[in-house]
């Protein structure tokens, strides 16, 4: 699996698999097995896989979380707000199924319940980093732009060298055509991660906004160059043909 051989990976899973029947880190084998048949795209096979992980350890919460994931990526997304309830249930403190369930109803269009499961896990742990970061997020996506800035400011007062930090306010500045603190925002952005490819792209999108499309398009394309998709660009990059 750390030489991401997975062909060999599923192979020899089996055949511990076999050999331990009756083990107590069957049900891990069986997790595993799931893992790395996902990562062959042998999805079906890996929900079986999870399926029998969860009966042979049914109280583990990263064992539902493992199999909502994947039961999102097929299409079941009651199956999947079904695991993650579970996992809730065994840890309510379970950040990730928080996150991952939040991220779910936002997809799902409901950015109420999103937003519910972000906040009321705030009130258990207010410190959470990546929930208080997914709601400024959220925020900035719904169109509060200013709640979503305070977020961000309260976010990077605790946490200055975070570079995801400096970009998404950079791209809340610019919603809120403040492009003279969208580009400090960015530029530090920059600073703490050179290689961070977002960054140059949103510095693309504010150049855009100020009508200088020859700097727009370098940044778009220094983005791609530091490995972002260039499909996440979008029609962005028709100002650069």
């Amino acid at each position: 699996m750390e030489k991401e051989d997975y062909e060999c990976a599923e192979f020899n899973l089996k055949k511990l698999i076999r050999k331990d029947k009756k083990g107590e880190k069957l049900s891990a084998y069986y997790l595993d097995l799931g893992t790395v048949q996902r990562r062959i795209n042998k999805k079906e096979k890996a929900l079986k896989s999870y399926d029998k992980a969860i009966d042979l350890g049914s109280e583990i919460p990263s064992y539902f979380i493992n199999r909502a994931s994947l039961r999102a990526q097929l299409g079941d997304e009651n199956g999947a707000l079904e695991d993650y309830e579970t996992a809730l249930i065994l840890d309510p403190e379970n950040e990730n199924a928080n996150i991952n369930r939040s991220q779910l109803y936002k997809k799902m269009g409901d950015l109420v319940k999103a937003k519910m499961d972000l906040e009321t896990y705030l009130e258990i742990n207010p410190e959470s980093f990546a929930v208080a970061s997914n709601l400024a997020i959220l925020k900035k996506q719904e169109g509060e732009f200013h709640e979503a800035l305070e977020d961000f400011n309260r976010l990077i007062n605790l946490n200055p060298n975070e570079a995801i930090l400096y970009n998404n306010r950079a791209d809340t500045h610019m919603k809120l055509n403040d492009f003279g603190k969208a580009m400090e925002d960015i530029e530090k952005a920059i600073e703490l991660d050179a290689e961070y490819a977002i960054a140059y792209a949103t510095k693309g999108e504010i150049y855009l906004k100020l009508n200088k499309s020859m700097e727009a398009c370098f940044y778009f394309k220094t983005s791609i160059i530091k490995g972002l998709d260039p499909r996440l660009l979008g029609s962005l990059l028709t100002n650069c043909e």
